[in-house]
């Protein structure tokens, strides 16, 4: 996939190490990992802690790409969906399956900002707890529970 390192290029980004795949098709969706799939967390933590340089890499490839939804998640993904296929729409899905109302529903992430993976769950209006890590979502679920005994 060249567009992906072109957009690096351009962005003057490109990593000196990486680890595994950087490009991950999940089916809806294209992940792609700056430091890769295997990247050590540390690694990863250390890269762009600001969402900064994906910001920049995240507006280049919306001009490369621009029939698509490119959103950032993770500490050093950028997610690539068609328009409309994201987060919010998946939600939307669950509720129309289960029969749970949005308004009963609660969403956990990392990425709640304008232009992370996560934000769709904000802009349907779900409650929202935002997280920086796993051991943040782990706290944050043993917390509603312990709300709900």
């Amino acid at each position: 996939m060249g567009i992906f390192e072109l957009s690096l290029s351009a962005t003057d980004f490109a990593p000196e190490q990486t680890w595994g795949d950087r490009i991950e098709d999940r089916g809806a969706q294209v992940t792609f990992s700056a430091l890769g799939q295997q990247a050590p967390v540390r690694e990863k933590e250390h890269w762009d802690p600001d969402f900064a340089k994906r910001k920049v890499i995240q507006a280049d490839r919306r001009t490369r790409l621009p029939g698509l939804s490119i959103n950032m998640g993770g500490a050093t993904s950028i997610d690539i969906t068609r328009k409309g296929v994201d987060k919010g729409y998946g939600l939307k899905k669950l509720r129309d399956t289960s029969g749970i109302p949005l308004e009963q529903m609660m969403f956990i992430g990392d990425a709640l900002f304008s232009g992370g993976n996560d934000y769709p769950a904000k802009e349907i209006g779900l409650e929202t707890v935002k997280v920086k890590n796993p051991d943040g979502t782990l706290a944050a679920i043993a917390a509603i529970v312990a709300c709900l005994k």
